[in-house]
C-alpha cells in the first residue's frame, strides 16, 4: 500500500517540477494516511504554476499580467523584482522627460550601469545646450561687428509690436562706405564700420537693441525714451564720429529718427520705410556736403 501512495506522489511531484502542463491528482487513488499530503502537493502544484506564469511574464517585461496572491510564499522575491521594475520603469519615464536626477539603489549591478547612464545624459544635454546657445548666438551675431544681426532685430521688433511698448527709432547709414572699400580697400572699410559700432555701443544703454541690418546700414531701438533726448545723444555720437582720427577720408552717418508710441499697429517694414525717409533728408544734405571733400581727397 505504501509503495503505490509513494509512487502515485513521487510521480505527481516530478510532473510539478518539470512538465510544462503538469497531469491533475485524483486524490481518490490515495489510501486516507496519503491524501492530506496529496492535498498539499496539489497547493504545491497551483503555487508553482502561479510562479511559472508570473515569473514568464516578468522575464518579457509584462509588468501588468497577474500578481499571485499573498499566500504563495515561493512568489515572494518576484514580487519584489516586480514592484523594482515598476519602479524602475517609472524612473525611466522621469529620465525620458528629461529629469535626470534619478538615481537607482536597489538593483546591484545595474544601478551602477542606470546611475552611469543618467549621469553621461546630464552632461550631453549641458553639452547640447551649450552648443545651441553658441549657434543661436551665431545665428542672430554680425560676425563683423558682434553685435545683433537683421535677424535678431527683426526678432526684437516682433516682441516690442507685441507687447505694444513705445520706443524712439534710429536708422542709420554710414556715408560714403562704398568710396572708403574702392579706394582704400574692404579692410580699411570694415575698420570705418567697427569705428562705429564701437563708439554708439559705449553711449548706448545694455537694454537698447543695435543691431546690423545691412552692410552701412544699423538699427538703434531706445525703449521708454523722449525723441528729444534720443535726437541730443545721436548728435554728441554724431560729433565724436566725424572728429578726425588721422584717416584720410571724413567720417560720417545720416540718421532717421521716429517715434512709435506702441499703439499705432505699423508693422516692422512700414517703422523702417518711416525712418529710411528721414535718413534720406540728412543723406541728401550730407551727399552736397561731402561730394566736394571728397573728390580733393
Amino acid at each position: 500500500m505504501e509503495e503505490k501512495n509513494c509512487e502515485i506522489l513521487f510521480e505527481y511531484l516530478r510532473s510539478i517540477l518539470y512538465d510544462s502542463e503538469p497531469e491533475e491528482l485524483n486524490i481518490a487513488l490515495l489510501d486516507e494516511p496519503f491524501r492530506k499530503l496529496g492535498i498539499g502537493m496539489q497547493y504545491l502544484d497551483k503555487a508553482v504554476r502561479e510562479m511559472k506564469s508570473y515569473s514568464a511574464d516578468l522575464s518579457t517585461g509584462n509588468l501588468s499580467g497577474p500578481c499571485p496572491g499573498r499566500d504563495n510564499f515561493l512568489c515572494e522575491n518576484l514580487k519584489n523584482l516586480h514592484a523594482n521594475l515598476n519602479h524602475l520603469t517609472w524612473q525611466a519615464k522621469q529620465v525620458a522627460a528629461g529629469d535626470y536626477s534619478q538615481h537607482v539603489s536597489y538593483l546591484g549591478e545595474f544601478s551602477e550601469a542606470f546611475n552611469t547612464m543618467t549621469e553621461q545624459l546630464r552632461e550631453r544635454e549641458k553639452l547640447l545646450k551649450r552648443e545651441a546657445e553658441r549657434l543661436s548666438d551665431q545665428a542672430y551675431t554680425d560676425f563683423l561687428t558682434h553685435i545683433g544681426n537683421r535677424l535678431y532685430f527683426i526678432k526684437q521688433m516682433e516682441t516690442l509690436l507685441e507687447e505694444k511698448r513705445p520706443f524712439v527709432f534710429c536708422y542709420f547709414d554710414l556715408d560714403h562706405l562704398k568710396y572708403v572699400n574702392d579706394n582704400y580697400g574692404h579692410a580699411e572699410g570694415d575698420h570705418y564700420i567697427r569705428k562705429f559700432v564701437c563708439l554708439v555701443k559705449n553711449r548706448i544703454r545694455k537694454d537698447d537693441i543695435f543691431a546690423r541690418v545691412g552692410g552701412d546700414e544699423f538699427c538703434i531701438v531706445f525703449c521708454e525714451s523722449r525723441q528729444d533726448v534720443i535726437r541730443e545723444k545721436i548728435e554728441r555720437i554724431f560729433q565724436e564720429f566725424v572728429s578726425d582720427d588721422g584717416r584720410d577720408y571724413p567720417s560720417s552717418f545720416s540718421c532717421g529718427i521716429i517715434s512709435v508710441d506702441g499703439t499705432e499697429g505699423f508693422t516692422i517694414n512700414e517703422i523702417l520705410d518711416r525712418a529710411d525717409e528721414a535718413m534720406y533728408e540728412q543723406k541728401r544734405m550730407h551727399k552736397k556736403k561731402y561730394e566736394e571733400i571728397l573728390i580733393n581727397v
